[in-house]
């Protein structure tokens, strides 16, 4: 069963948006939080893209905004990430936003062990605050990104070239990479959204 996709809260709206983030540009949790940069986001020399990076394996690419017809093919996170670049001018776009005991600006949700603990500590608190599954984690909004995918018949190619998966047999696959498979990719999961109803507790589905 796929997990819900986030919902926006008021004092949690950093983490609201990396889960969305990690559910349509499928990066991992450690990626999101420790490694995407606001300039990665529309910079000048690139303002129809998305840099989305993966230094687990290496691996990264410019992801287009926007389709062949001008249409913006991630609607909802954009204005979310637009929010956040009107006060977020350098290093991490991801950041605690709200007053921490020791620091009056935001810091890092990366600890000083370089761990995610609290974040996930976080997030558990807000899946028992939304009274969805309790075993969901951020991990797993990255995972409904992908069975989306699935459900939206990308090809194994198409679901490779998004999460940047990479081993000694898909090295020719990623070869191929091209602008197309995105914008095809994100066209087909958000038809495929349109249809699918969305599990928003224990108590069985709600379309949205």
């Amino acid at each position: 069963m796929r997990s819900e996709k986030p919902r926006r809260s008021s004092d949690t709206f950093s983490v609201a948006t990396a889960a969305l983030v990690t559910w349509e540009w499928l990066q991992r949790e450690e990626h999101v939080f420790c490694a995407f940069e606001i300039t990665h986001y529309r910079p000048k020399e690139r303002p129809n893209s998305v840099k989305i990076v993966h230094p687990k394996n290496g691996q990264e690419a410019w992801w287009p905004l926007f389709d062949d017809r001008g249409e913006a093919l991630f609607p909802e996170l954009m204005a979310e990430l637009v929010a956040i670049k009107q006060h977020v001018v350098s290093g991490l776009v991801f950041q605690r936003n709200h007053a921490h005991r020791k620091s009056l600006t935001p810091i890092p949700w990366i600890a000083k062990r370089k761990d995610l603990r609290y974040l996930r500590s976080v997030v558990k608190d807000i899946v028992a605050a939304a009274g969805i599954r309790a075993e969901l984690s951020f991990t797993s909004f990255r995972h409904g990104g992908f069975a989306e995918g699935a459900d939206s018949d990308l090809t194994g190619a198409e679901l490779r070239a998004a999460g940047r998966h990479r081993s000694a047999r898909q090295l020719p696959t990623y070869a191929k990479w091209t602008r197309k498979q995105p914008i095809s990719g994100t066209r087909q999961r958000r038809e495929e959204r349109k249809k699918q109803p969305v599990c928003r507790n224990r108590h069985g589905c709600l379309s949205e």
